[in-house]
Order: C-alpha cells, then sequence, then structure tokens
C-alpha cells in the first residue's frame, strides 16, 4: 500500500487535498543539530498542504556548553509547548523527529494524543558501547568529540555541535529510558524509517521499535543512506513516504486502549 502511494505522490506531485487545514506537523530535529536537519521534510509537507512547525530546541544553535545545565525535561517542555500550540488551532497534529528528535516523539505520543508519528532513524539504542557510560561521567567530563558522519551525500549541509556535550547524550539515554518500557501504550499509526547501514542507531532498534508499537506501525529501510535520513541521499524517497503515510493515517481510526 505504501509503494502505491508513494507512486501516487510522484505521478501527481504535492496536490493539496481537502482537509490538511486541519492538520498540523510538529517535527523535532537530531540531538545537538538543528532545525536544517528537517528542512527537507518540512518543505515537502509544507508542499502537499500541512502547516509544519520545526522549533530550534533549546541549547541548540549556539554552542555546547548551553546544553550542559539542560535536562531531558527542559527539551520536552520546549517541544510539549510547539506541540500545544498547534493543537489549540488544529484538529490533528502530527509529531515526527530525527533521532533524539524522534526518541522525544514518542515521549511526546505517551504524553499528549498526536493522530500520527513519523520517526526518523529513531534514538532507541546507541551503536557505541561507549555512549552509556556518559551518565555516569558527565559531570566530569563535559565534551567529547562527535561520532563520525556517515553520510553518503557530503553536500548535505546537516551541522551538529563538535565537540558534542556529554551531559547531552546522558539525558537523551535517560528519554530512551522512559519511552522503551512503554511503547506498547502507543497506539497512534506510525512510520518508522531508518537507515540498513546505520552506524549511530543500529537498524536493529528499529524493527525492535516496530515490533513494540502498540498500533499501525508503517515500515521504510533505506539504503545508500547514512544515519541523518532527513538530510541525506534518500531524503526525497523519506520525505514522499511521510507524504504517503500521512495521507491514509490521518483517516486511520486509533486502536483502542
Amino acid at each position: 500500500m505504501l509503494r502505491a502511494l508513494i507512486a501516487a505522490v510522484r505521478r501527481h506531485g504535492h496536490s493539496v487535498s481537502s482537509g490538511r487545514d486541519d492538520v498540523a506537523v510538529l517535527l523535532l530535529h537530531g540531538l545537538t543539530g538543528t532545525p536544517v536537519d528537517m528542512h527537507y521534510m518540512r518543505d515537502a509537507l509544507v508542499a502537499d498542504g500541512y502547516n509544519v512547525s520545526v522549533p530550534l530546541l533549546p541549547g541548540r544553535g549556539t554552542r555546547p556548553s548551553d546544553m550542559f545545565g539542560l535536562c531531558w525535561e527542559d527539551w520536552m517542555s520546549s517541544a510539549l509547548a510547539a506541540y500545544d500550540d498547534l493543537a489549540r488551532d488544529h484538529e490533528n497534529v502530527v509529531v515526527g523527529g530525527l533521532s533524539a528528535g524522534a526518541t522525544m516523539s514518542l515521549d511526546i505520543a505517551l504524553r499528549r494524543k498526536p493522530s500520527a508519528v513519523v520517526l526518523c532513524a529513531t534514538a532507541l539504542g546507541m551503536g557505541n558501547p561507549i555512549a552509556y557510560l556518559a551518565p555516569y561521567v558527565w559531570r566530569v567530563i563535559k565534551e567529547v568529540p562527535s561520532p563520525a558522519s556517515d553520510l553518503v551525500d557530503l553536500n548535505a549541509g546537516a551541522k551538529c555541535y563538535d565537540p558534542a556535550p556529554v551531559r547531552a547524550v546522558a539525558e537523551l539515554l535517560h528519554g530512551i529510558g522512559l519511552v522503551r518500557r512503554r511503547l506498547g501504550e502507543i497506539r497512534c499509526p506510525a512510520l518508522v524509517a531508518h537507515a540498513v547501514s546505520d552506524r549511530l542507531v543500529p537498524v536493529r532498534y528499529a524493527h525492535e521499535l516496530a515490533a513494540r508499537l502498540g498500533g499501525p506501525v508503517t515500515t521504510l529501510f533505506l539504503e545508500g543512506t547514512g544515519h541523518a535520513i532527513t538530510v541525506d541521499a534518500r531524503r526525497r524517497d523519506l520525505a514522499e513516504a511521510s507524504i504517503a503515510f500521512l495521507r491514509e493515517a490521518i483517516a486511520a481510526p486509533q486502536r483502542a486502549a
């Protein structure tokens, strides 16, 4: 079904259908990134008639040290405020994100009632086992070199903090712990998209996520791209799949609790 819907998007373009004004989309960027992480998807969704918000999360877009004093709830407070702003004016709100932004989207889905979630390279675990030391050392070790990029498209333009704030990694691990044990409570339609060769968050975590969510799940596993699938070489395919997914998902009823 998803392939047929994607084909329809490519055949007819990003035409605006009735009811789009009642739908808003909140997109959340990655752990130490900026809204640039989501600009391609944002533009595609806007072209298809959606109202889209891509806030800059606290401590980002300035310098790594600005994240030293921030915790998971600081990030979530900002994201929830953005969600609530959209919910005041729109009957349906979709939440999506990249990596840590997708993890935050899961937490929003547990605290609010989004119509759907778009989960891109969701950080449900870490590929580097050393990252799991962060909760124990962040008070002493403030920064570490950012992991090597696995971008395929070297002109993608995604910018993240380097060095990376260790506390931010610790807080992400805290957030993962909060959502991971409650995935079955999330019953809205979900798109789980992931790079097959993702080095930062191995694809096994996407398979786990898809298996444990409590609602209908559509999966998209992409070859030829790195972790940052919203900006890398397969970004167009991801955007088209997201549009196709939303065209079907918004009308789909959520499973009863």
